[in-house]
This record gives structure tokens, sequence and C-alpha cells, in this order.
């Protein structure tokens, strides 16, 4: 059975960020590769989307709203898909297995559920999208939960000149 690494993302626009470290990781210690997009339980995220779901809620119009909130959630979707795609481009370049999944929820459990159910899993790699929210995201509580070596990738900073 091959060791792999736990690519841990926030599934949108940045869930690729931190994916090349991974990828070069996974080369030197001739590892595979575990990817998991944690999808917010809520796609609606800016004060303009908000404002408008709270609009046609005051109106009474849920179908709208619904209408709303399934366009979005498949255009996400759609969005993440492509993202995975180049995901699996980049490792094949390298001769990397990948595997991607899915899941929603609180991120130390979702994390700490997957890992029981994968043994081989030598050590979890955590995105910088994760650590955009401070509320989604208690590295104590990841600490307290989860028993694999935990590496929290930050993004480089910004060259002065």
């Amino acid at each position: 059975m091959k060791d792999k690494i736990l690519f841990v993302t926030k599934g949108g626009e940045q869930c690729d960020e931190g994916f090349s470290y991974v990828l070069e990781l996974a080369k030197s210690l001739q590892a595979g590769i575990e990817v998991l997009i944690i999808y917010p339980s809520q796609v609606t995220n800016t004060f303009d989307d908000i404002m408008t779901v709270a609009t046609f809620a005051e109106a009474g119009d849920l179908q709208t709203i619904k209408k709303m909130m399934d366009a979005e959630q498949n255009e996400f979707r759609a969005l993440v898909e492509r993202k995975i795609s180049s995901l699996a481009a980049q490792s094949q370049d390298t001769a990397i297995d990948l595997a991607c999944h899915r899941a929603d929820g609180d991120l130390a459990l979702t994390i700490k559920t997957f890992l029981k159910t994968r043994p081989n899993v030598d050590m979890v790699l955590l995105s910088p999208s994760l650590s955009d929210s401070k509320r989604s995201f208690d590295i104590k509580k990841l600490l307290k939960n989860i028993s694999k070596p935990i590496v929290n990738i930050s993004r480089p900073m910004p060259a002065e000149i």
C-alpha cells in the first residue's frame, strides 16, 4: 500500500492554491496525493447577494430565492470541476497518483472522518485558502482531533522593492 499525502482545500476559485508545493513534496516522498475539497455550507457570501435574498424573502418569493441559490451552487460546482481537471492534468505529468474527494461541513470533523477510513495517509497539508476566514479554521481544534502531522501552507510574502 502506497503512502499518501492529504491536501485539504476550500472549494472555489483558489482551491488549487498550494497544490504545486504538495506535488513537489509527493514527488520527493514518492507518495500519492488525496485531495479533499471542502465546500462551504453556503456559497452566497457577498453583501449584495445576501441583501437580494433578504429582499425576495421579505416579499415571500421563495421560488426565486431557490432558483438563485441553485444557479449559484451549479456555477460553483462547475468552477471546482474545472479546477479538479487542472489538478489531475498536473499530477499526470509527474506520474503521481491523485484522488479527489468533496465534502462539506466542519473542517476538523470532516478531516477526522476522512482519515478514519484512510489509514495510509501520512500527513495532512492545509491550503492557504483555508486560512482566509478565521471563523471556519481553528488550528487548535484541528490539532486536538487529528493525530497525523499537519502542515499549514502559507502564502508567499510579496517582494518589497
